[in-house]
């Protein structure tokens, strides 16, 4: 087993802060400027860089903090949006492992059967900062072969050691202050007084004495981190339903701003949809507008349809991207929700090096999609054929569906339709009549009949009579039309040869 621990020390800060918009708004941030504490009690319990450079200190008193700093931004803390923000993470965990355990302040992810799948441990950490940074969160990370383990070092270190001493979980821990233990906190002055500085130090020690002086429950820390005890962990499940909200720090007038809060929704998303072995078909975002009088609760829906179900965050920002960029919002927007319209059960996808089919399949269904996000749904249009002889009305256009462009292929369609029969890709939109020369019909030279005829005469039902004899004829410039002859000519047809259609 290994385990990867995720501390949050600055969890009420980022909590308070994490919704800001600073990355897609031209306007500064005040925040970026001003120093900033939370505050429980009227004492200051987290504080950014700026409050630190200015010398408050936790435990500190607010109004201390405040002759330090005149320009000081007191938060109160927030469990809720704590709590909130500390499931958000669990969901974007879930893209790596399905046992992800909730701490006050942190994570715990088992994933020992991942790391082929992700290429590694190294990957997976950088890939879970950086998700963590997009949703707002500050994270130090570490692993061991225990879950305590892996919480304790994750007190001290970061990512630069992210798995170090080949597993020799004695040799992980052994190093570390006693200041990482939960249950010496209170004996930290004595024990250091008798010369117990680090975790080594404290297992040399008599267990009898320890328990008997410290209590038993350090004990027990202490060999569930070197996994001499057993340790239960109760796994965090992910919702039936997807259906999540955003408020907003302030009123957002423009659509670009409103991309950075909905890709936070996005990485939930596709998270829940991994721990479900799940991809989506449709998702709605929803744009709660800025009432502009008493009970007027507008809001403004955003509908995205898939060709095939994905739950590939980068495809599914893209879609969003491109739907949005159309949009014109009727109010300041206030709040955000993403839905998950349609659920499909879907495997991971397993690796390829050469293309296949379905892969093929799923490009062009991505093309359309994004097409249709950015033109609208009627102007992406497929041909389809029709039970027809007439050449004209056996091919149509009609708006293509996001299922059809990934099952259909109209090419295998008319090779069907026309089994012994050899048709031009390209038909012009009406016929082009022709003009004869020594009996031969003429376009830019004399053309030379190479096959033909082909005989239609079909339509009498809809009062559009076709009768033709169709060849293939070539000019001098060696270029392959497809032309007619009408069997029933008049003066108003000329010489009665038509061209149809040209050869690629």
């Amino acid at each position: 087993m290994l385990w990867i621990a995720l501390h949050l020390p600055q969890l009420p800060l980022d909590a308070a802060l994490r919704c800001r918009l600073r990355h897609t708004s031209c306007e500064p941030d005040p925040y970026d400027h001003t120093p900033i504490v939370i505050c429980e009690r009227n004492i200051v319990g987290w504080c950014n860089q700026l409050a630190d450079d200015a010398g408050i200190r936790a435990g500190s008193s607010e109004a201390s903090a405040r002759a330090l700093a005149a320009d000081l931004q007191s938060l109160l803390r927030d469990p809720a949006q704590e709590t909130k923000a500390l499931e958000e993470a669990a969901l974007w965990s879930l893209h790596f492992t399905p046992h992800v355990v909730l701490r006050p302040d942190g994570l715990l992810l088992e994933v020992g059967a991942s790391l082929r799948l992700f290429g590694g441990h190294q990957r997976i950490a950088t890939q879970l900062l950086s998700g963590l940074l997009e949703l707002g969160l500050h994270a130090r990370l570490a692993s061991a072969a225990t879950a305590g383990g892996a919480w304790l070092r994750a007190q001290t270190e970061g990512i630069t050691q992210v798995f170090a001493h080949d597993g020799d979980i004695s040799a992980a821990l052994d190093p570390l202050p006693l200041h990482v233990l939960d249950h010496a906190q209170a004996h930290l002055d004595t024990l250091d007084g008798i010369g117990c500085h680090c975790l080594a130090d404290l297992r040399q020690l008599p267990r009898a004495g320890v328990a008997r002086r410290f209590g038993q429950a350090l004990l027990s820390e202490l060999d569930r981190a070197y996994g001499t005890e057993a340790e239960a962990h109760q796994w965090f499940e992910a919702p039936a339903t997807f259906d999540v909200k955003l408020e907003l720090p302030a009123r957002v007038e423009h659509t670009e701003a409103l991309l950075f809060a909905a890709r936070r929704l996005l990485l939930q998303l596709t998270g829940w949809l991994s721990a479900r072995h799940a991809a989506v078909a449709g998702i709605t975002l929803h744009l709660h507008h800025e009432s502009t009088r008493q009970r007027d609760h507008r809001s403004t829906a955003v509908s995205i349809q898939l060709g095939m179900p994905s739950r590939d965050i980068d495809h599914l920002a893209l879609l969003l991207r491109e739907r949005m960029g159309q949009l014109d919002l009727i109010a300041p927007v206030i709040e955000i929700s993403l839905k998950a319209d349609q659920i499909t059960a879907q495997a991971a996808p397993n690796t390829e090096l050469f293309p296949t089919p379905t892969s093929d399949a799923e490009n062009t269904g991505r093309l359309v999609e994004r097409l249709q996000s950015r033109l609208g749904n009627d102007a992406v249009r497929q041909l389809s054929v029709f039970a027809d002889h007439r050449p004209e009305k056996s091919v149509m256009s009609k708006v293509l569906s996001h299922q059809q462009a990934v099952r259909r292929n109209a090419r295998n369609e008319v090779a069907d339709t026309h089994p012994h029969c050899v048709r031009p890709t390209w038909l012009l939109p009406q016929p082009l009549a022709l003009h004869t020369h020594q009996h031969k019909p003429f376009y830019q030279s004399p053309l030379t009949l190479l096959t033909g005829p082909e005989r239609i005469e079909s339509g009498w039902w809809d009062d559009g009579l076709a009768t033709r004899d169709y060849f293939i004829a070539q000019n001098e410039q060696h270029v392959l039309l497809w032309i007619f002859r009408l069997r029933t000519t008049s003066s108003t047809h000329g010489s009665g040869w038509f061209l149809h259609g040209l050869f690629a």
